[in-house]
């Protein structure tokens, strides 16, 4: 396996921001800016599935950054609305400090050694059916339009420099491997995975984010134990956010077969599915916060509870049942309530 790292557009924001600061700025250099590969990338992501503002929006929005209203700020996507708002005051920051976010830039470079690529490529490659291709993947690190602390698209991962240090610089390697594993594992399932059922699709869900944090960032759940012992617990991840959700799993559970039984009753479209998997395992607000306040979780219920589900059956029956179990998501139900039943007599397999 290769990361390629991808870095580049990252001077030309900050040349931006320090241009901004003295007023040479225009609207030819942020749409040059925006031209780029990276941010052609970060463009697309955003707004493939449920876009709301234009590019233009955008592009409005960082032209006015020192004069515009909070209400003003255009909202990116659907399921995070007040997104580009929530992170207004960290742009404040990169136009107002440009020299510290370029040495955290290059704090960054000096950390992304090949051997901290090689450990995080020897984490994914244990979280994987053994004999996996990966090939080569592309690690996109930008100073990101929008909220998300990392994520997935379009067989390359993506890293947002403005929130590396809130994850913790010594984290680098277990998030790296984070979303490669989100990578090599959708390149992996490529040949099935479009074929499953609403069923099996529903169950599959908890696959993605359950595998990468249970192999690449020694997850403890509520069932699931962390696999690493010379490994931190819960290493870069949001420890607050993962102690919160565990505390969750009965809620979780008991939600999760009560939307089993309406899938295979034929009582929900994957278009309800799908509104509910967003609506509820993919919410990053704790319980009582309102959907316009900043969310207080880096995590939702999709990376907890699919880290016991799928988590625990890796514990209770080793990683070839396990991988049977993503290939074939119904047998997972079944296996996952023997290793929990096994998790509270003690017994293993």
């Amino acid at each position: 396996m290769k990361i390629n790292l991808r870095t580049s557009s990252i001077s030309l924001m900050l040349e931006f921001m320090h241009n901004l600061q003295t007023g040479q700025t225009n609207e030819a250099q942020l749409a040059s800016i925006f031209n780029h590969p990276d941010y052609d990338f970060e463009f697309r992501r955003y707004q493939a599935h449920e876009p709301v503002a234009s590019k233009e929006e955008i592009t409005d929005y960082f032209l006015n950054l020192r004069t515009v209203q909070i209400a003003d700020i255009p909202a990116l996507r659907l399921s995070r609305l007040t997104e580009l708002q929530d992170k207004h005051p960290l742009w404040l920051d990169v136009y107002e400090n440009p020299k510290k976010y370029e040495a955290k830039y290059n704090h960054m470079l000096s950390l992304i050694t090949d051997d901290v690529l090689c450990e995080a490529s020897s984490l994914v490659k244990y979280g994987l059916p053994d004999g996996a291709e990966i090939g080569e993947i592309d690690f996109i690190v930008t100073l990101s339009i929008g909220g998300s602390c990392g994520y997935v698209y379009d067989g390359a991962f993506h890293i947002d420099l403005m929130q590396m240090e809130k994850l913790g610089w010594e984290n680098l390697k277990s998030i790296i491997a984070h979303e490669v594993h989100h990578v090599a594992l959708m390149n992996y399932e490529a040949d099935y995975v479009d074929t499953f059922s609403l069923e099996e699709w529903f169950i599959h869900f908890f696959a993605g984010e359950g595998l990468a944090v249970k192999f690449c960032n020694n997850a403890q759940g509520t069932i699931s134990k962390p696999i690493y012992t010379n490994h931190p617990v819960n290493e870069g991840l949001d420890r607050f956010a993962m102690e919160y959700l565990n505390r969750k799993f009965d809620e979780a559970y008991t939600v999760f077969n009560t939307t089993l039984e309406a899938v295979r009753h034929d009582e929900m479209t994957r278009d309800e599915l799908w509104e509910h998997l967003m609506k509820y395992w993919f919410c990053f607000h704790i319980d009582g916060q309102s959907p316009d306040e900043a969310p207080k979780l880096q995590h939702s219920l999709a990376y907890s509870f699919g880290n016991d589900f799928y988590g625990a059956i890796y514990d209770a029956f080793g990683k070839e049942i396990l991988f049977e179990c993503v290939k074939h998501p119904i047998k997972a139900v079944d296996l996952f309530e023997r290793a929990k039943t096994n998790v509270k007599t003690g017994k293993n397999g």
